[in-house]
């Protein structure tokens, strides 16, 4: 009975300044509703993260000309901008889809103290996606909301306005949203008659105060939703979101040390020495075509990149993983100062090169030798622009992996691998997520599946619960990956993503997280649990998109097609310069085929050549094999003149020569040219 009566004291002078939890699922709206964007935001906390705004001075408009979608020329822009027609106070429909349109946008930070020392952003919502270009470079992407999927809407102009600031920005719009411009839906045939509105045009005081204690208190809140509802730990967190509410007063700042004092206790507490170790990676997925063309692919880089390199200057443990070298080769051509930024990244570790390939090409239907080429240009790339060699191959969105993968990745110095779509499979369930993986001849490499299932998660609280809860090795590892950052169509990590994973380092009842690099997490696994670890032998055969392996046959006809007549250009050409020693000659013939090769395996990425894309991707895909064919077709016929004139014996008649490309002896019907008699 004392025992009782004392601990009902203690409790009672912790819990004096708060009211005493009754009911779990009354309290949890309650302190939802706190934070809620949609609920009582006039008096809640998220109604105070912009206590106030200010309209533009000017905003001129107009529609970019020449081919659309891709890259328009800034500086084109600049100069149709400056006799614009002004838009300011009125509604602006952008479109038809896929156009490119331009705006100048001019403001001044107000005088006064509401605005005085604090930060000022601009905020912009035009439905669809759209890059900021200040001082004549692409600075950041944004988003609008027009399918639900992410929203990016902010840019900052000042992290401490004095007043009186003047901002010229221009904003490049693409009327497409991030998932293309599907007819009422997002998988669904483009609708060429789209349009998007400008809702959103304003420069705001960001309350920065209110965005730190937001962050806290969402943290500690989705602990309560997403812990199990019988533990210790789910009953404080909503005991302590709710103890957060009772104290704070949006509108009196006085009340925020306290409120930040009980977050900070909270989580403060920390985890034992066994506890799950989630290596976090941002990342942006970007499909090189899918519900969108080629053209478009090179924007949504664009935007996605400036995005994260932004995000790095305020945030220097944030670490970024790219892939593709095809992508990054398109910035280095439209955006050569954003890649030197990215380079600038590269050297001190922020900014992570991966995967080893041209592009995150299909796991099944190229060649083995269509494979080689695709570590052997796509390294050759990552070495001469960035320094070194990718150790880790790439590819988390294809759909399904040749078992004759491992022994190509270990010829090209690649013994790691991370892929997710396996959890896709729609009947079983593949047992590992950590794993050896062995291929057809033996060769074998370190894989690892995010346990979160994902390659876009969202950081939240509840995604790294699911990456422990649905880690399959336990036991034999405690350690996983969990890629965050918007993808598939671009945008990746946001400032709320990376200000959530700065808070849960340590955090008793959630797994431990650290930004991490792939060499970091691999390191750790073959070190510390590779001996644990299960063998798989074989396939990772993926049990869905089965369709795509006969979907566009035209697409699959043509690959083929290209692979052979691209083995027959080598070998005629490796012939010729065996036989007439012209060095010259053969390096002119490597240069002139690289880009050749270049196109041919952009086109065998993951959803261009399963035909799992829209048909103007088709019809692009189309015109590169015939871009293909025509450039082999021509340096065919010139080797075989130069090949030929070594060979054969001078004579007065015409004379008729047959090569066989292949490396057996071959008895077959031939086709030959025009009319011959006998």
């Amino acid at each position: 009975r004392s025992w009782t009566a004392r601990v009902w004291l203690v409790m009672a002078d912790t819990a004096s300044s708060f009211v005493v939890q009754k009911h779990w699922r009354a309290t949890r709206e309650r302190v939802e509703k706190f934070i809620s964007d949609t609920y009582f935001s006039d008096v809640n906390l998220r109604g105070r993260l912009y206590p106030h705004t200010a309209p533009l001075l000017s905003l001129r408009w107009c529609q970019a000309t020449g081919p659309a979608p891709g890259p328009s020329s800034y500086q084109d822009a600049v100069t149709a901008l400056e006799g614009a027609e002004e838009v300011l106070g009125r509604e602006v429909s952008i479109g038809p889809a896929w156009s490119t349109h331009w705006f100048r946008c001019e403001t001044e930070v107000p005088q006064g103290p509401e605005w005085a020392g604090r930060q000022v952003r601009l905020r912009w919502d035009s439905g669809c996606e759209a890059m900021v270009w200040r001082d004549g470079e692409p600075s950041q992407g944004l988003t609008g909301n027009s399918d639900g999927h992410q929203l990016r809407t902010d840019f900052i102009l000042t992290k401490s306005a004095s007043g009186g600031e003047r901002f010229v920005l221009y904003i490049e719009v693409a009327a497409n949203g991030m998932f293309g411009v599907g007819k009422g839906g997002l998988i669904n045939p483009p609708d060429p008659n789209r349009r998007f509105s400008l809702s959103l045009r304003e420069i705001a005081v960001f309350d920065t105060e209110v965005y730190s204690l937001l962050t806290e208190l969402s943290i500690i809140i989705d602990m309560a939703k997403h812990l199990p509802r019988d533990s210790q730990r789910a009953h404080e967190a909503l005991y302590t979101a709710n103890e957060i509410v009772n104290m704070c007063n949006p509108f009196d700042k006085s009340t925020f040390p306290r409120c930040h004092a009980i977050a900070a206790r909270f989580l403060g507490e920390k985890n034992g020495d066994s506890q799950h170790v989630i290596h976090a990676l941002g990342h942006c997925h970007i499909d090189t075509a899918w519900l969108w063309p080629y053209s478009e692919s090179i924007r949504k880089c664009g935007r996605s990149w400036a995005s994260a390199v932004r995000l790095m200057e305020d945030h220097p443990h944030f670490t970024f993983v790219c892939s593709q070298a095809q992508q990054l080769e398109w910035v280095k051509e439209h955006y050569p100062g954003l890649f030197q930024r990215m380079k600038t990244k590269a050297a001190s570790g922020q900014f992570i090169p991966v995967g080893g390939t041209w592009v995150e090409m299909d796991g099944n239907i190229p060649s083995g030798e269509a494979f080689v080429r695709q570590f052997l240009i796509g390294q050759r790339f990552f070495k001469q622009e960035f320094g070194h060699y990718c150790t880790e191959f790439w590819l988390p969105d294809t759909f399904g992996y040749s078992a004759q993968l491992p022994q190509i990745m270990v010829d090209a110095g690649v013994r790691r691998f991370v892929t997710q779509k396996l959890s896709w499979s729609l009947t079983n369930s593949f047992p590992h997520h950590s794993f050896v993986w062995e291929g057809i001849d033996g060769s074998t490499c370190l894989t690892h599946f995010p346990p979160a299932d994902t390659y876009e998660s969202t950081a939240s609280v509840e995604d790294l619960l699911k990456t422990v809860r649905q880690f399959k090795d336990k036991g034999r590892s405690r350690r996983s990956v969990l890629l965050f950052g918007h993808g598939d169509g671009g945008g990746g990590p946001t400032e709320d993503m990376l200000e959530r994973l700065e808070r849960v380092g340590d955090v008793d009842g959630l797994p431990r997280v650290e930004f991490s690099t792939p060499e970091h997490f691999f390191s750790a696994l073959e070190t510390q649990d590779s001996p644990r670890l299960c063998r798989w032998v074989g396939e990772l055969y993926l049990e869905l998109h089965r369709g795509t392996y006969t979907t566009q046959a035209r697409l699959k006809q043509e690959n083929r097609a290209g692979e052979f007549l691209l083995h027959d250009v080598d070998f005629v050409t490796a012939v010729s310069f065996a036989m007439c020693q012209d060095v010259e000659r053969t390096a002119k013939i490597q240069s002139r085929m690289l880009p050749v090769w270049k196109k041919f395996l952009t086109n065998q990425f993951h959803d261009v050549i399963p035909g799992s894309c829209i048909k103007q991707v088709v019809e692009d895909a189309l015109e590169y094999y015939s871009d293909v064919t025509k450039e082999c077709n021509e340096v065919l016929f010139s080797e075989l003149q130069a090949l030929l004139s070594k060979v054969c014996v001078h004579s007065d008649r015409e004379q008729l020569s047959v090569l066989n490309t292949f490396s057996w002896d071959r008895r077959e019907v031939t086709r030959l040219p025009g009319e011959r008699e006998g």
